[in-house]
C-alpha cells in the first residue's frame, strides 16, 4: 500500500512538476506585426507595424548616381540628382498598406506590406527644375518617372533604393538611381 501511496505522489509530483514549468512566454501574438513571435503564448502589446511607424517627418539622405548630360553644341551639363530630394519627408498615411511622400509638390504613393517592405507604384512622376544647374536655360521643369522598393526596418529608420528615368530636350532618355537612407 506504501508502494501505490507513493506512487502516487511522485505521479502528482510529476504532474504538477509539468504544468508548472511551461511558461506563457510573452510576445506579439499578430502574424500581421513586423515583430511577431510564433512562440509568444500571451499577447504583451509589443507589436509594431510597418504601415503605422512609416508615418511622420523623416529626416532623409540621398546619395544619387551621378549623371552627366551631353546636349549637343552645348557641352555636357552635370545634374545633381541628390538635390531633387528635399532634406525632411513626410509620410502619410492613405490606408489599406497604402502611403504618400510629398517630393516636390508630387505626391508619391507606396505600398508598405506587414514586413516593412516598401514598394513605389507603378506610374509615379514628380517634376525637378533643372534651372539651377542648367546654364543653357534650354531644359527647364523635367517629369521624372519614379520606381523603387524599399524597408521600413524600425520605427526610426529605412531605406528606398529610387529609379529615376526622365526625357531631356536635346539629350534623349535619361536615367540613373538613388539610395535613399530614412531617419527619425
Amino acid at each position: 500500500m506504501t508502494k501505490k501511496i507513493n506512487l502516487l505522489l511522485l505521479s502528482l509530483f510529476t504532474i504538477s512538476l509539468i504544468f508548472t514549468s511551461c511558461k506563457k512566454e510573452p510576445g506579439c501574438m499578430d502574424p500581421n506585426s513586423m515583430t511577431y513571435n510564433p512562440e509568444a503564448k500571451k499577447d504583451d502589446g509589443s507589436c509594431i507595424y510597418a504601415y503605422d511607424i512609416a508615418q511622420g517627418i523623416w529626416d532623409i539622405t540621398s546619395e544619387c548616381q551621378d549623371l552627366t548630360i551631353t546636349i549637343p553644341f552645348l557641352g555636357d551639363i552635370d545634374v545633381p540628382l541628390a538635390d531633387m530630394f528635399p532634406e525632411t519627408i513626410e509620410i502619410t498615411g492613405e490606408g489599406n498598406g497604402v502611403v504618400s511622400m510629398d517630393i516636390n509638390g508630387s505626391d508619391v504613393f507606396a505600398d508598405i506590406a506587414n514586413n516593412g517592405t516598401v514598394t513605389i507604384q507603378d506610374y509615379q512622376t514628380i517634376s525637378f527644375d533643372t534651372g539651377g544647374f542648367d546654364p543653357t536655360g534650354t531644359t527647364g521643369m523635367v517629369e521624372v518617372d519614379i520606381t523603387g522598393t524599399g524597408t521600413i526596418v524600425s520605427s526610426s529608420n529605412g531605406d528606398l533604393t529610387l529609379n529615376l528615368a526622365f526625357e531631356i530636350p536635346l539629350a534623349g532618355t535619361q536615367s540613373s538611381s538613388c539610395e535613399i537612407t530614412f531617419t527619425k
